[in-house]
């Protein structure tokens, strides 16, 4: 097995689909998977489960990406050395990400790769998502992981993790009696918090843009009594009583026993969080590998938040 074998095998394992992993490869949904047919026909087993267009590694499969992984790391690094592009085998990798992002997600990233790539250093722009986006249309920045929507063109936004967009209520306040149990976390009609005092942030900002196609959803002009940069300060408000407020799913397991966080009711308040580079780049092999960890580390750490 030669290493585009394995680059294959892990972009699939990533995209989880074979038209979307085509697309991040550049080549053709059909030539991928004829490469496919033919890499598990030498080693005569299944590589991935196909279930509609959904493909599941293997255990044959996770031993190839796991291993592969590290081979297609020792070949960059190697091909590093021998054309100068290090400096005693030391690669930098430079992404952008968002403050806040940055604020959760970093410490997941950062242990792991001191742990496991040594020789790669790490250097992170923390900007706002827009800044972010501009950077890499102006070609002063390659990659960054920021929420997909709203999407800008030119660029390619290749998803890693989903989010829920949660509402948030004062403990006291009394449309908590309105909550619909259910597994994990209760779900909540907004449609009764109409004339209620929101916390909100600023329109600019990406997290906004998807509030207020909420709102939209459900007919709702919003009374804005307070608007922040900074969702921490909007969870402190919240928690204090002074209005209610959308707010990323992840704060429920970071801060939270107050305020009350609750799925929305009706509408799929779901968004994408994003590698995202210009359209028809084609990224290296350790932008591949720095995107595939960072997924699997959100996933363990989403994996984690559930079963506490």
């Amino acid at each position: 097995m030669d290493f585009k074998a394995l680059e294959y095998i892990c972009a699939i394992s990533e995209a989880k689909t074979i038209s979307q992993a085509a697309k991040n490869l550049f080549i053709s949904q059909p030539a991928l998977s004829q490469y496919l047919s033919k890499i598990e026909q030498s080693l005569g087993t299944p590589v991935f489960v196909r279930s509609g267009n959904v493909m599941t590694l293997t255990s044959a499969g996770e031993i190839l990406v796991r291993e592969g992984r590290a081979l297609l790391m020792a070949r960059e690094e190697m091909m590093a050395q021998v054309t100068g592009l290090s400096s005693a085998g030391a690669e930098t990798l430079c992404f952008g990400v968002s403050p806040f992002y940055s604020k959760y997600y970093l410490p997941l990233l950062l242990p792991y790769y001191r742990a496991h790539f040594p020789h790669i250093r790490l250097k992170i722009i923390e900007q706002s998502s827009t800044e972010l986006e501009q950077q890499v249309l102006d070609g002063t920045l390659d990659l960054c992981f920021i929420p997909a929507e709203p999407m800008r063109e030119g660029l390619t936004y290749r998803p890693i993790y989903m989010e829920e967009i949660m509402i948030a209520l004062p403990p006291a306040h009394p449309a908590n009696a309105r909550a619909v149990p259910s597994p994990g976390v209760p779900y909540l009609d907004i449609s009764c918090l109409g004339n209620e005092p929101f916390v909100e942030l600023v329109p600019t900002l990406k997290f906004a843009k998807m509030s207020q196609r909420i709102l939209r959803h459900f007919s709702i002009t919003p009374n804005v009594i307070y608007e922040s940069t900074n969702w921490d300060t909007v969870c402190m408000l919240v928690a204090r009583g002074i209005g209610v407020g959308f707010l990323p799913e992840v704060l429920i397991h970071k801060h939270l026993r107050e305020p009350n966080f609750y799925r929305i009711a009706g509408i799929d308040s779901t968004r994408s969080y994003a590698a995202v580079y210009a359209r028809g780049r084609r990224l290296s092999y350790s932008e591949l590998n720095l995107i595939a960890v960072f997924q699997e580390l959100l996933k363990k750490g989403e994996a984690e938040n559930q079963a506490q």
